[in-house]
């Protein structure tokens, strides 16, 4: 068990690092042929720039926390010293904000391209944004999380916290949208311009009850990998 254990560790620290290194390499592309089409004055909708875009904010929170988990990854390995601290606020962004994030991004992401994908990323921007890097925002978030999930015990908090943690994110991204809609004059997701004020209601509140889904489904998949919530964090379940 203890081998397992230690295979199961040497495994998720290699993964940290693979994925890390994928994603600031994914920035650094970003930084130098995309960001100059945020801000040019050619794009209407410059207010916000990339910031306005959940796709964005969730890959920015997906590159902030494997870099903490490469930098516990060396702080445990290298000076030998425990980070529980670090470990609690992982488990709560695993919980609360990046899976069920990550599943919505994709999720309605592709239901919306295939039903008319100039809704959501128009063909002009296949000009701008590398079809792989497209994958990397909008496919891989999901396997990247559940590979997370099964190399790594992130405990799960109780279920009333972590669906208002989960409504806590989606309300301040609401407010955001509507910030953006009366400052910048324009809607982040051209398809909320042709809602009623009913419809984009109606709207939010299914979005709501999808975001609360998934994070359930997050309690499930953890569940599944590691057995109940109260059991021990070295206690692994998996076969």
């Amino acid at each position: 068990v203890r081998t397992k254990m230690a295979s199961d560790r040497v495994h998720g620290q290699l993964c940290h690092f693979v994925v890390i290194f994928l994603y600031l390499f994914v920035q650094y592309y970003d930084l130098l042929y995309i960001d100059e089409f945020y801000g040019s004055p050619r794009y209407a909708s410059t207010f916000g720039r990339r910031w306005k875009f959940l796709t964005y904010l969730n890959f920015m929170g997906h590159t902030v926390f494997f870099g903490s988990c490469v930098l516990g990854d060396l702080i445990e390995t290298v000076l030998g010293k425990r980070t529980a601290w670090l470990k609690r606020v992982q488990d709560v962004m695993v919980a609360s904000v990046l899976f069920p994030t990550s599943m919505l991004v994709s999720v309605v992401f592709w239901g919306l391209w295939f039903v008319d994908r100039e809704l959501i990323f128009p063909a002009a921007l296949d000009n701008i944004v590398p079809s792989w890097i497209n994958h990397v925002w909008h496919t891989t978030i999901v396997p990247v999380m559940l590979l997370e999930m099964y190399l790594v015990h992130h405990r799960y908090p109780s279920r009333r916290a972590g669906l208002v943690g989960n409504a806590a994110v989606g309300l301040t991204y609401l407010i955001w949208v509507l910030i953006v809609a009366h400052v910048g004059g324009f809607w982040v997701y051209p398809f909320m311009a042709k809602f009623t004020t009913l419809q984009f209601t109606l709207f939010c509140a299914v979005v709501a009850i999808i975001g609360c889904g998934f994070y359930l489904i997050g309690e499930f998949v953890n569940t599944l990998f590691w057995g109940p919530r109260e059991a021990p964090r070295k206690e692994k379940k998996k076969a």
